[in-house]
């Protein structure tokens, strides 16, 4: 298969990572690579340091022609541009590693369309003998390919509108980015307010979100799809933050 053909699951592709590659490594320089509040989650629990360490540390924010900003790991100028978690040996956080890196190299294109991140010349890896189709590859990786855990996540742009008033946008923009990022301040937010009452929220979905960060990572997707109220948000956030 060509390096620039565009394939379906069903087709098969060769690749292959090791050490053995001249290229090994190479692929995790001066990228962009974009997290979703899923890897987010995975790879601070991974580093055992708060949501709020891993973004300061780990990342920078872009803002983005919808709106909406997105977090981006940070590739060090002092070190070669090169992802922070990578070593000699490889992967630091394999177990932990974002969706992204999971799928690579492959890229997806479009329904049922995908082609690759790399051309041969930059990765050998897809010189070597092994083959797969996507799925194969996706179910290896530990890769959900319809990211069943975010689905609601990916609904937050078609649902929440700006208004064009800049303290209002820059308030939804600061939700956002709490409620499905910062899962830590999140949880003051909710729990160091009234933000329970003024939500409504039942006991029985505050006892299950108060110290599970999957559940509240979910019930922060459905809360800015379904429940966000500007002026009570904006209280709670005042409560709190000051």
């Amino acid at each position: 298969m060509s390096d620039n053909r565009y394939f379906s699951k069903e087709d098969k592709f060769n690749f292959a990572c090791h050490q053995g590659l001249a290229c090994f490594n190479s692929c995790c320089r001066d990228i962009s690579i974009f997290l979703s509040p899923y890897d987010v989650l995975r790879l601070k629990k991974a580093l055992q340091i708060s949501s709020q360490q891993f973004l300061d540390q780990y990342t920078y924010i872009i803002n983005t022609g919808s709106g909406f900003p997105m977090v981006v790991i940070r590739m060090p100028e002092e070190n070669d541009k090169r992802c922070p978690f990578v070593t000699d040996k490889g992967c630091s956080v394999y177990q932990a590693r974002p969706w992204s890196c999971r799928m690579a190299p492959v890229d997806i294109k479009g329904e049922n369309q995908f082609g690759f991140c790399f051309d041969s010349s930059q990765c050998q890896g897809l010189l070597e003998n092994k083959q797969w189709t996507v799925n194969e590859w996706a179910e290896n990786q530990g890769v959900d390919l319809e990211q069943k855990i975010e689905k609601t996540f990916n609904e937050i742009p078609a649902r929440v509108k700006f208004t064009g008033l800049s303290a209002i946008d820059r308030h939804i923009r600061e939700m956002f980015l709490m409620a499905c990022y910062n899962l830590d301040k999140f949880r003051r937010f909710i729990f160091d307010s009234s933000f329970l009452h003024l939500f409504e929220i039942p006991e029985d979905v505050a006892e299950r979100i108060k110290d599970n960060d999957l559940e509240l990572m979910e019930f922060g997707f459905d809360w800015l799809v379904n429940h966000l109220d500007i002026r009570k948000s904006i209280a709670v956030r005042d409560q709190v933050f000051g």
